[in-house]
């Protein structure tokens, strides 16, 4: 009886220092904070656009090996990066209505320098960090000039895709909106709408493609041709051979319009 009595009170005692020694503590939270600000995007210099049918956008440099006086773009935190000059090449001479395609654009790839085929488009950077909203127009008086006289034709866009890029690919509540079918110059003088942003979209950057490289149809020549982007010459005018006939088309990009 006594041995277990001494044993009884032996684990009294452990177990006891074993509770005297846990101590409780309430958890210590304190808010701190990280605050950040920022200023519109400031380039120098314009920036070069970037691929319109990669799925893994990058950026490219447009090309055009017939103008030695490529568009000169400003830059700036609202800018056009690319705008697309329509190439409709040489074409055989038709007594009536005469409708011809254009060639897609040449791009070369800034990692490569690899030269692709690529359907025309306008790129749009919106680094205001206002969300005005902008408005891409395009006009022309549908006059093309030559040395040898001037015809009056129109350019008419078709299957238009909006796209955004750079993180903006799955975010279609902020994309700008398009028109199905766009002309410009002949009966169609006026400005017509090209991409429009409301006020709290359209910003970052986005393009609108007309075709795509992968739906090229022949035209004379033999050359691939974007079936998206026409140019239509009325009948009853002269038309010259071995004359490059050239129209002035002018984009304007505007916010808050």
């Amino acid at each position: 009886m006594i041995k277990l009595s001494k044993l009884a009170l032996i684990s009294a005692v452990v177990l006891g220092g074993l509770y005297s020694t846990t101590v409780s503590a309430s958890a210590n939270t304190i808010d701190g904070k990280a605050d950040v600000e920022f200023l519109p995007a400031d380039p120098t210099k314009p920036v070069d656009p970037t691929d319109p049918e990669d799925p893994d956008p990058k950026p490219v440099k447009p090309v055009d090996p017939e103008d030695p006086n490529p568009p000169v773009y400003p830059g700036g935190v609202l800018r056009l990066n690319h705008i697309p000059t329509f190439q409709f090449g040489k074409n055989n001479i038709v007594s009536g209505d005469g409708n011809f395609k254009a060639y897609f654009e040449t791009v070369i790839d800034e990692e490569t320098n690899a030269k692709t085929k690529k359907a025309s488009y306008v790129e749009v950077a919106d680094e205001t960090g206002s969300s005005k909203g902008w408005t891409v127009t395009v006009n022309s008086d549908g006059v093309f000039k030559s040395a040898k006289g001037n015809i009056n034709a129109g350019i008419t866009l078709t299957n238009a895709s909006v796209r955004g890029i750079l993180g903006m690919e799955n975010k279609p509540e902020v994309a700008p909106t398009t028109q199905e079918t766009i002309q410009i110059g002949y009966e169609s003088l006026g400005n017509a709408e090209v991409m429009k942003a409301d006020a709290g979209k359209g910003y970052n950057k986005w393009q609108v493609r007309w075709g795509h490289s992968d739906t090229a149809i022949k035209g004379d020549g033999d050359e691939n041709r974007n079936p998206a982007v026409s140019l239509f010459v009325p009948k009853g005018q002269q038309v010259m051979a071995d004359a490059k006939y050239t129209a002035k088309v002018v984009w304007t990009l505007q916010q808050g319009v």
